[in-house]
């Protein structure tokens, strides 16, 4: 099941609602992803799920790590579960930690500066990728030969019409990551189907 930007939205506002009802803790998300590409209307096609990277901390300006939610926010995100039918397949997941570990890795350079904050409710904030940051996360996704979502995400890199320097600054990032040697064919690949033929070469 995918599902429109509106429609995540509307289920994050069920989500905030059921949260401020059970009296959850207020939550700062840092969001990536299809998710992060439709809230800002950076794209328009469905995705299936809100992708966290973790908690934003506004004391550090960093994200924080999350390696599972609170109970209580779980139970809340279950609730909105068993209001929606059409969420059956992915359950719990349509909100999840899949992306923690680039958060840990470490995110591009300056991305505090450019994160969008979108205020859901009274409980729950998002603050949303920049698109030079999702850019970048979307070459290092599209460099997975094994996901089972690399066309998508190469598709969403094309979409994003990203630039050479744009795309130049993406693969100093993916060079910090210490699976970049993994990655490095597949990354030259994914940068000459994006009509960079030079640039990969370097890479």
């Amino acid at each position: 099941m995918e599902m429109s930007h509106y429609a995540i939205l509307r289920l994050l506002q069920e989500l905030d609602q059921w949260m401020e009802l059970e009296d959850c803790q207020p939550v700062d998300w840092v969001v990536c992803g299809g998710a992060a590409l439709g809230l800002q209307k950076l794209q328009d096609r469905p995705t299936r799920d809100v992708d966290v990277l973790g908690r934003w901390d506004e004391a550090v300006l960093n994200v924080v790590g999350i390696e599972v939610f609170p109970k209580e926010l779980l139970a809340c995100i279950n609730r909105v579960v068993a209001n929606h039918p059409e969420l059956a397949g992915l359950g719990q997941n349509w909100v999840n930690l899949g992306p923690r570990a680039l958060a840990q890795a470490g995110l591009p350079e300056g991305f505090a500066s450019r994160l969008r904050e979108l205020r859901v409710g009274k409980r729950l904030t998002l603050h949303v990728l920049g698109r030079k940051d999702l850019l970048a996360l979307k070459l290092y996704a599209a460099a997975d030969e094994h996901g089972p979502r690399q066309e998508i995400h190469f598709a969403d890199l094309k979409g994003l019409a990203p630039t050479y320097d744009e795309l130049d600054w993406a693969v100093d990032w993916i060079r910090t990551l210490r699976d970049f040697e993994e990655k490095r064919s597949a990354a030259k690949h994914v940068i000459e189907r994006s009509g960079y033929e030079d640039l990969a070469y370097y890479v």
